[in-house]
């Protein structure tokens, strides 16, 4: 038991096991040719930075269980002071 919990502590800390699931990734538009689009997504009301709707995206495309998305459409609400975002999903 002591040595399979040691192996397990030395190969989570080199990377080589990961405790969490796969993060979907951002993906630019020319990389996209031959990924099955899966869906779209939106995020609305996200305060903050552009990065902070990025990694709103990222999340709510890890639930979907996609591996690639590219965010379509980005604006910032000036009277709410937050962002919306639109982003396609592939597999």
């Amino acid at each position: 038991m002591k040595r399979s919990l040691a192996l397990t502590s030395m190969l989570l800390s080199v990377g080589l096991v990961s405790t969490t699931a796969q993060s979907a990734e951002f993906a630019s538009a020319d990389c996209v040719t031959g990924l099955n689009e899966i869906g779209l997504i939106s995020v609305s009301n996200v305060s903050g930075s552009v990065q902070d709707v990025e990694r709103a995206i990222a999340l709510k495309a890890d639930e979907q269980g996609a591996s690639w998305y590219r965010i379509i459409k980005m604006d910032e609400v000036q009277s709410a002071n937050s962002w919306q975002a639109q982003a396609i999903l592939y597999a």
